[in-house]
């Protein structure tokens, strides 16, 4: 159990990491080309990945599965340097990241493969606690199957495999016509179908909340076709509740620009690169201090999961890299 705990778990500077995929991009663009890009984004294990990818909104009924998607801005070029150009709304941020996404074809899978993902993150606090230690890293792996509904990771040594949140992969969300709310309504049906149970102390989250984290889920840890993810994209900006972040910074010390939902607890960023609109990682942090009666406490401020993506591609099957 120690194990599981320990694996639990305005425009932005111009970075290193902008610089030079910027640079890529324009030499590409001097040679015909584009950059070659990576795809986008038991009981226990659930428990361990729901609350390392932060589906947990200070509610001891962590959901099984994970979650971890994001927006930015686009780039001019002006004297041979490329320029951020601010958004002025989070609809902008949703449509320049969806024409982005047709830009970035990434990996076709087929059926019963799997997305490799490896990623660093802040390891859960030491004292056990139920949000993250900022100031420690810590490198995680894990696998989920195309269809969206299994997901692995290797805990102590052995490779664990579960049901995943929300349970739909790109070939649910890719039936024709691919559009915005038909992605959504998708996705929110199935949440409903699913009829999910909540403690007595435990407020549920609104449907709006909900349908934010599955696409917040799905866009982190699925291989999805572009014009699934730019229907996705799309779709978040019309989200009640749903705004963008100019500057919010990943676990590898990327600055980005983010999706952001502040729920009745908690708030989570969806961080995509500020140039290409690569999905960069996530953070989350309570918003409001949460008190069962009981020994669940989460104060306000607390962070609850902040990751970054370092790798991400298409296998045979969970375990291979």
């Amino acid at each position: 159990m120690s194990t599981l705990k320990e694996f639990r778990r305005d425009t932005p500077p111009m970075t290193a990491q902008v610089e030079n995929a910027a640079r890529a991009r324009l030499l590409a663009a001097a040679r015909g080309s584009e950059p070659r890009r990576g795809p986008r984004p038991a009981g226990r294990l659930a428990e361990r990945l729901a609350e390392r990818l932060g589906w947990r909104l200070g509610w001891r009924a962590a959901l099984a599965g994970a979650l971890a998607v994001a927006v930015g801005t686009g780039v001019v070029v002006a004297r041979d340097q490329p320029r951020v150009v601010p958004v002025a709304n989070v609809r902008e941020l949703g449509e320049r990241a969806a024409q982005a996404a047709y830009d970035d074809r990434g990996q076709a899978p087929n059926p019963g493969q799997w997305l490799y993902i490896r990623e660093r993150q802040a390891p859960q606090s030491k004292d056990g606690g139920h949000g993250v230690d900022l100031s420690r890293r810590v490198v995680w792996e894990q696998w989920t199957s195309v269809d969206g509904k299994q997901v692995a990771a290797l805990i102590n040594g052995k490779l664990l495999v579960q049901g995943n949140h929300p349970g739909l992969g790109a070939a649910d969300l890719a039936r024709q016509p691919i559009t915005p709310e038909g992605v959504l309504t998708t996705i929110r049906q199935k949440l409903e179908d699913m009829h999910m149970v909540w403690g007595e102390s435990q407020q549920p989250p609104s449907m709006d909340e909900q349908l934010f984290q599955a696409v917040y889920q799905l866009m982190g840890t699925q291989s999805l076709p572009p014009e699934v993810r730019a229907a996705l994209f799309r779709g978040l900006a019309t989200i009640p509740g749903v705004s963008f972040t100019e500057d919010v910074v990943d676990a590898d010390g990327r600055h980005g620009v983010a999706f952001s939902h502040t729920g009745e607890r908690a708030r989570y960023d969806l961080i995509l690169d500020p140039v290409d609109f690569r999905f960069l990682g996530t953070y989350g942090v309570q918003t409001t201090a949460y008190d069962d009666s009981s020994s669940f406490v989460i104060e306000a401020g607390t962070p609850l999961t902040l990751t970054a993506r370092l790798d991400a591609k298409v296998v045979d099957g969970p375990g291979q890299r």
